[in-house]
């Protein structure tokens, strides 16, 4: 995995979009559990305009469930 990007969101009446957002793909719990590690020590901080001694924290974590199934034609997708 690579050091994060700047993320920069965009949005329209109908979805939002993240740029520079990346897809890796997991399949199974151990391996998303290593993905969510590596977000989190890579999270963005920095001091508020009202408390220097406070921070803020952001983190993105997009889901999306591709559902495999023999007898249908076409996979399933779910957003989350």
């Amino acid at each position: 995995m690579k050091i994060r990007k700047n993320l920069r969101l965009m949005q329209n009446d109908h979805s939002t979009i993240i740029k520079n957002l990346i897809q890796i793909p997991v399949f199974d719990i151990k391996e998303a559990e290593d993905i969510i590690k590596f977000g989190l020590a890579n999270r963005s901080t920095s001091k508020t305009t009202l408390n220097e001694a406070s921070s803020r924290s952001h983190a993105v974590l997009c889901i999306t469930l591709i559902n495999l199934n023999e007898f249908d034609e076409e996979p399933t997708m779910s957003h989350m």
